[in-house]
């Protein structure tokens, strides 16, 4: 009887409203922490991202016929299909431009735009699991432990293309799961697919990595239409046209006209760059010249690791299973490591990294077990699973790709997981809660245990136990803050040092 008091106690504080504010005040209170402490440039190419920003500031268009000048160092930068992020941040750039000339202050009020985008992204994420039938008690749990992964606080805290991301892809998830209870009462509403259409568009050209969620977003409503409609097409286009024609003629106009400005903006990057050059993300070269893009140091970078692999083809030593075995650990580790600007790095705090590990690995043998109950009148199961299963396969590809051209193990960043870590982390914390369904004490009690294990290091607490007065601005302020963080962080977190090695995983 005790047990299940607390158990439901503990149930009611998680679920509560209070406690899903706390969630987002918390995370607020982190990343504004390392936006405002964390020396420029931090490791996410965040000064590429604020260096484009600058160049659209001089361009009131994102439509740019030719290289602009002085951009070499960024690449071929008008034929960019990841560009819109920085086209629309240049707005606040130069607004802020007005005010100020100091890069510091420039970057901070960037830093902290970047903040608004994720934590609107988390208000949006925190719906598509209560849509997809998650309880209060679990969506936050998720949500707890998912701005506790040490590097959410550090993405959200600096100037990237990735923190606008994050938001569009819960739009663009909460606007197909309303099309689809549209389509299974066999209704069509033209204006949520279009607007759906334009948000998957403008997204594409936020970040490319975008585009396999939107040709799942495709497929998936195909099928959805297709079954409710039993594969007569005709009767749905003729139901889209008379949803059309019934809007009001501003409502019409509206709709048209983001359509077209949607549409060509991704023709002109995307359908341009497969036309003239059969992919959508051009190389460097093939856009520039060769000296031209010698300034951009990541082509520099990977031409010369290629010259090294074309003398040497013995460097390309990982097979594909392999190379996914190295995929998987890595991506793992710098989900909970800590880098500095100088792309220093050091290994995750033990509990939150192991805590991870164990709900990787409870959340498999649940799905393997549960997934019956997980499925059972729930589309959207299929479709989450869909969209995270074609993101992740894309990336993968590329990143393979990439290192038989390299022979470097790249494109294994955490980081590129957000997008659809969440999705994961809900599919995985359903199925664990279906299989101990009547077992609420083990629930509380395995929600409870991750929560300590995350809590213990977790989210900028990593960046501060990791992190020494070299990763600060150099402000005496901050300097003082922080080192005072640091030596809290060396009493109450297990830490075990910035370079070691275990029998439980080689961090070195």
């Amino acid at each position: 009887m005790m047990a299940r008091t607390a158990a439901s106690k503990i149930k009611a504080l998680l679920g509560s409203r209070r406690f899903y504010l706390f969630i987002l005040g918390f995370f607020v209170f982190e990343s504004v922490w390392v936006a405002l402490s964390a020396v420029y440039p931090q490791a996410f190419d965040e000064n590429f991202h604020f260096g484009l920003i600058k160049v659209y500031s001089h361009y009131w268009l994102p439509f740019l016929a030719h290289q602009p000048a002085g951009a070499n160092a960024f690449g071929a930068v008008a034929r960019d299909p990841s560009y819109l992020y920085h086209y629309l941040m240049s707005f606040p750039y130069r607004l802020i431009a007005v005010f100020t000339h100091s890069q510091t202050a420039q970057v901070i009020s960037l830093r902290l735009v970047n903040v608004g985008f994720f934590t609107a992204g988390l208000a949006l994420f925190c719906r598509i699991l209560r849509r997809i039938g998650l309880s209060g008690a679990l969506t936050n749990t998720i949500l707890l432990i998912f701005v506790l992964i040490p590097i959410i606080p550090q993405l959200a805290a600096q100037v990237t293309y990735d923190d606008l991301l994050f938001p569009l892809v819960a739009v663009a998830c909460l606007l197909t799961f309303r099309v689809t209870d549209q389509l299974r009462q066999k209704q069509v509403k033209a204006r949520d697919i279009l607007i759906l259409a334009t948000v998957c568009l403008l997204a594409s050209l936020v970040k490319d990595a975008f585009l396999p969620i939107f040709i799942g977003i495709v497929l998936y409503l195909a099928v959805i239409a297709w079954h409710s409609f039993r594969g007569q097409l005709k009767n749905f286009w003729s139901s889209f046209a008379r949803s059309f024609s019934d809007l009001s003629r501003l409502a019409k106009v509206g709709l048209v006209v983001l359509m077209v400005i949607s549409a060509g903006m991704f023709i002109q990057r995307d359908g341009l760059n497969i036309i003239q050059y059969h992919t959508v993300d051009p190389r460097c070269d093939a856009v520039l010249t060769t000296q031209q893009c010698r300034a951009y140091s990541v082509w520099q970078h990977d031409y010369n690791e290629h010259q090294n692999v074309v003398a040497s083809p013995s460097l390309i030593s990982s097979g594909p299973v392999a190379w996914v075995g190295e995929w998987l650990y890595w991506m793992w580790y710098r989900l909970f490591f800590a880098i500095t600007g100088s792309y220093v790095n050091y290994p995750p705090l033990p509990l939150p990294a192991a805590g991870a590990v164990l709900i990787a690995i409870a959340g498999g043998v649940a799905l393997v077990k549960g997934r019956r109950r997980l499925f059972h009148n729930n589309p959207y199961v299929a479709f989450l699973i869909l969209i995270s299963g074609l993101y992740i396969l894309a990336l993968m590809a590329e990143g393979y790709s990439t290192y038989q051209y390299t022979g470097i193990l790249e494109f294994m960043n955490g980081r590129y997981l957000v997008p659809v870590l969440i999705l994961l982390g809900a599919l995985a914390a359903q199925a664990i809660s279906l299989v101990l369904r009547k077992r609420e004490g083990y629930k509380a009690l395995a929600a409870v245990l991750a929560i300590a294990l995350f809590i213990e290091g977790g989210g900028f607490l990593t960046f501060i136990a990791r992190s020494d007065s070299s990763w600060d601005w150099p402000n005496s302020v901050v300097v003082e803050v922080n080192n005072a963080a640091r030596h809290v962080t060396d009493h109450t977190v297990v830490n075990e040092g910035k370079t070691f090695s275990t029998h439980l995983w080689f961090f070195d």
